[in-house]
C-alpha cells in the first residue's frame, strides 16, 4: 500500500468513526455561492410551471440562463430568484426555441436586469424568425447581443466547463436534417460538460430529430427531458444512447397537454432513470422511482460526483458514469451517512469526496475500488 493511499484511507476511516456524515448533513455541504475560487458547477432548475428555465453557474462564476418560461414568469419567478442570489448580469442567454413557454419570460429578465448591457457576451438562439408577440418582445430586449448558435459550436470557459451545441434550427454537424416549420424540431440542443459530468438539454426536440441527435449526445448523467415529457419526445432510441441516471422534467400542474405522458415516464423508469419533476403535471413518477419538487431545485457537481437537492427533496449524491460502480448512489439521506463500500473500504459520502478532491485532486478514485 502506497503512502498516499494509506493516508487517504485513514482519513476516510477517521471521518467515519467521528460520524462526520451524520453531523454535517448534505444540506450544509452545498450552498449557492458565486465565487471565483469555487470548484463546483451549479445547475438551478427554476420552476416556471409549464415551461423551461435553467440557470447554470460555472465554478468561476459564469452565468448562463437557458429559457425563462412563459409571459409573466420572467418577472414573477426568474428575476426574484436571480435577486435572491445577487445576480445582476448574465454572461449568456440561450433561447432553446421560440415558443412562448420558453422565451416568454426572457424579455422580462433582460429588462428587469437593466437591459441588454447586462448580457455580458451573447444571447444565443437558432436564428431565423418567428411570428409571435413573445418572439418580438424577446428580440427587442436582447437587441445587438443576439447571436446565432450553430450546430457543432462550443462555448468554453477557462474553469473547464464546456457547452456543446449538437443541433440548432434543424441542423447537426453533418448538415441540415430537417427543413420543416415545426418549432419544436428546430430546437437548440446542448450538452453541458464538466470533467466527467454531462447533462443533456434538448429544448422541445422530438422523435423526428432524436435519432440524429443520439450519436452526438452519447452517455450522459442527467437528461433534461425534452418537451416536458411529451409522448412525442424521449424516444427509446435516444434513451438507449443517453442512458441517463437522472431525468429532470420541467412541467406545470393543470397543463392541458398531458405532460408528462405516462408512456414517456414508463420509458424513463425502464431505463432505471430516477425522475425529478418541478410539478406533478399529468403524471407523477411511480413510488421510489422519482420525486416531485413542487418548486426549484439544484444539481451541484465537482465534475466527478453530483448532488441533487431542493426544499422538498431528499438530497441524493451520485458518482458520474465514469466513476461509479453499478448503481452509483452514494447517499439519499441528508442526516444519516449510509456507508458505500468499494471493495472493503467504507466510503464516507459527500464529506469524504469533498476532502479527497480538495486535498488529493489528482488521486484517482479507481485505486479505492480495485483494492
Amino acid at each position: 500500500m502506497g503512502k498516499g493511499k494509506g493516508s487517504l484511507i485513514t482519513i476516510f476511516l477517521v471521518l467515519s468513526n467521528l460520524g462526520a456524515c451524520k453531523s454535517l448533513g448534505l444540506q450544509h455541504i452545498y450552498t449557492t455561492e458565486i465565487s471565483a475560487t469555487s470548484s463546483k458547477l451549479e445547475i438551478h432548475v427554476i420552476n416556471v410551471g409549464q415551461g423551461d428555465c435553467f440557470l447554470i453557474i460555472s465554478p468561476s462564476g459564469k452565468r448562463i440562463l437557458i429559457d425563462a418560461g412563459n409571459n409573466g414568469e420572467g418577472a414573477g419567478c426568474v428575476l426574484p430568484f436571480l435577486n435572491d442570489i445577487s445576480i445582476t448580469s448574465l454572461d449568456y442567454i440561450v433561447a432553446s426555441h421560440y415558443h412562448s413557454d420558453h422565451i416568454g419570460g426572457l424579455d422580462e429578465v433582460v429588462n428587469g436586469l437593466g437591459g441588454n448591457a447586462h448580457i455580458v457576451f451573447a444571447a444565443y438562439d437558432r436564428g431565423g424568425s418567428y411570428n409571435s408577440k413573445a418572439y418580438t418582445d424577446y428580440i427587442d430586449a436582447i437587441g445587438a447581443k443576439r447571436a446565432t448558435l450553430s450546430a457543432d459550436q462550443t462555448i468554453k470557459f477557462d474553469d473547464g466547463v464546456i457547452i456543446e451545441c449538437i443541433a440548432s434550427n434543424g441542423s447537426i454537424h453533418d448538415g441540415q436534417i430537417y427543413s420543416g416549420v415545426d418549432e419544436n424540431t428546430l430546437s437548440v440542443v446542448l450538452v453541458l460538460k464538466y470533467h466527467t459530468f454531462e447533462m443533456y438539454f434538448g429544448g422541445d426536440s422530438n422523435s423526428i430529430i432524436e435519432p440524429y441527435l443520439a450519436p452526438y449526445a452519447g452517455d450522459v448523467d442527467v437528461y433534461k427531458v425534452s418537451h416536458h415529457g411529451s409522448a412525442t419526445s424521449s424516444s427509446q432510441q435516444l434513451l438507449d444512447i443517453l442512458k441517463p441516471e437522472i431525468s429532470v422534467i420541467p412541467v406545470g400542474d393543470g397543463n392541458t397537454y398531458g405532460h408528462p405522458d405516462s408512456g414517456t415516464v414508463s420509458r424513463l423508469v425502464y431505463m432505471n432513470s430516477y425522475i425529478y419533476q418541478t410539478e406533478t403535471g399529468s403524471a407523477s413518477p411511480p413510488s421510489e422511482k422519482g420525486e416531485v419538487a413542487n418548486g426549484n431545485f439544484k444539481i451541484v457537481t465537482d465534475g466527478y460526483s453530483y448532488t441533487i437537492s431542493g426544499a422538498s427533496l431528499t438530497p441524493m449524491t451520485r458518482l458520474t458514469d465514469s466513476r461509479a460502480p453499478e448503481g452509483g448512489i452514494i447517499s439519499m439521506n441528508n442526516m444519516i451517512c449510509r456507508g458505500f463500500w468499494w471493495g472493503r473500504i467504507p466510503f464516507a459520502i459527500r464529506t469524504a469526496i469533498d476532502f479527497r478532491f480538495d486535498f488529493f485532486p489528482n488521486y484517482p478514485l479507481e485505486v479505492l475500488k480495485d483494492n
